[in-house]
């Protein structure tokens, strides 16, 4: 047991003590402790209440997505069990059936679960719906909460902010999340192509593919996908060519709310979008999402692809891949004429708002997200971005992630803190919906069942509807 954990339990049950000690003293004829009357044993009373609650809580009910968090911690979650005796029922699924399953049980009030895994464009739906159980209380209650293993301030801020609706947190970062340029550098050798020098624009993207797509060897890779719960697919990548191009999905989120899809910045990157995928990447890129993207790498066939960060240890696996890791390189996105501008995704643990086993999931959340288990994870694991700066410095972390000799984490680093943009989305509750209409009609064009211009002025007339429907346009 770790030393910051043992200082949680050992709390907890000096709390525990002092409730029976109190229960067997004093005045014998009366059932109420004397203590009661004052406000401060109010308090204590509160705190009690909740560690013999934590106490009496064997099972805890887990219900993650599939990616590097929930498969890393699905090799040490015993140790927990070992360590508090719980028994922990933990389930994986992949992120379409997951968040279907997820939608049906928080919509219908189910107690089935006591923590979940989420993301941006999710939160904000479950926060708003109030499926969410608020934290603000389980971190000021002391009998349950160890402020050091906690350490909320040594989290990255802007993540933990990120996790907050309407003055309340209610959840805890696991990472923020961005894409990357990765290309192979013995391919641009063979093309006669600089192997240190990726390209810097999207223009300069596109006439490279143009010089890789031949001899069995695909120019780029990019989602293609419809959007899955406004998170995935061409949703997370489109955008980032479109903003960078001068174009947004609205005149001034929060602000004004009317859309702009309409506008020639978005046709003409929903137009650029659509050549890289058609001519320039392998067949079925249209469609494809980030599996569809690793096979791809792991077969050794493409040149350059643009996709997630924590991704890396899928393409470089030599048990699974041709692509070898010294023949990768790794840089922040390319720009457009308004610069570089790439997703920023938080990914967080939360609980339920009817979940059975609040205090132990909240036991469980700290230990989870310490940095001592973060470490763990990413050096036992494949987790690979994490929610602490302390992580990253961290030499085992850094020995065991040290892909392509320092380059993947410092371009990881360098996009997280200068070209992630934290609405990246203009996230409010209708946004899934907004995701599937305009990943809906991108995919046509995709399928050239309608051009460009004509997509995303009936999108844009869909869009509004929407908006007009919730109240924040006229």
């Amino acid at each position: 047991m770790s030393t910051k954990m043992q200082r949680l339990f050992s709390l907890m049950m000096a709390v525990l003590m002092m409730l029976s000690l109190t229960a067997c003293g004093g005045n014998a004829t009366s059932s109420t402790p004397a203590s009661v009357s004052g406000s401060g044993s109010e308090s204590g009373e509160q705190v009690s209440e909740a560690a013999k609650r934590l106490e009496e809580q064997k099972e805890l009910n887990i219900m993650f997505v599939a990616g590097n968090f929930a498969e890393s911690m699905q090799k040490i979650y015993d140790d927990y069990e070992k360590e508090y005796g719980v028994k922990i029922n933990y389930t994986i699924l992949g992120v379409d059936t997951y968040f279907q399953k997820m939608l049906v049980e928080m919509s219908s009030e189910s107690d089935a679960y006591d923590l979940i895994y989420l993301m941006s464009p999710q939160f904000l739906q479950y926060a708003s719906n109030d499926w969410l159980y608020p934290l603000d209380d389980l971190i000021a209650d002391k009998s349950i909460t160890d402020d050091a293993l906690l350490d909320l301030d040594g989290l990255m801020q802007s993540s933990v902010d990120a996790q907050r609706y309407e003055d309340k947190l209610y959840g805890l970062p696991v990472c923020s999340l961005t894409t990357l340029l990765y290309w192979r550098k013995d391919l641009f050798e063979a093309a006669g192509l600089d192997p240190e020098q990726p390209p810097e624009t999207w223009e300069e993207l596109r006439e490279y593919a143009q010089l890789l797509h031949k001899d069995g060897v695909y120019g780029v890779g990019m989602r293609g996908a419809r959007s899955a719960g406004g998170s995935e697919g061409l949703i997370w990548e489109w955008p980032m060519v479109m903003y960078s191009m001068g174009g947004d999905f609205v005149a001034d989120f929060p602000n004004d709310m009317t859309p702009t899809l309409n506008t020639p910045e978005v046709v003409e990157s929903v137009e650029y979008y659509a050549d890289l995928l058609q001519n320039y990447s392998f067949p079925g890129a249209t469609t494809c999402n980030f599996e569809d993207i690793t096979v791809s790498v792991q077969q050794g066939d493409l040149a350059m692809w643009i996709d997630g960060a924590a991704i890396v240890p899928n393409y470089i696996d030599p048990e699974k891949s041709k692509t070898r890791e010294e023949d990768v390189g790794f840089a922040p996105v390319p720009a457009g004429p308004e610069g570089r501008c790439a997703p920023l995704n938080v990914h967080s643990v939360n609980i339920p708002k009817n979940a059975k086993n609040k205090e132990r999931a909240w036991h469980f959340m700290q230990w989870a997200l310490s940095e001592e288990t973060l470490v763990r994870l990413g050096t036992e694991g494949n987790l690979v971005t994490v929610s602490r700066e302390a992580v990253y410095n961290n030499a085992d972390f850094i020995e065991k992630n040290d892909v392509g000799d320092g380059a993947w984490l410092n371009a990881m680093r360098d996009s997280l803190a200068n070209y992630a943009m934290p609405q990246y989305r203009p996230l409010n509750p209708e946004w899934p919906e907004v995701a599937d209409i305009v990943s809906n009609y991108i995919s046509d064009v995709f399928a050239k069942q309608i051009s460009a211009e004509e997509a995303m002025e009936i999108a844009n007339e869909e869009v509004a509807e929407v908006y007009r429907e919730a109240g924040y346009i006229s």
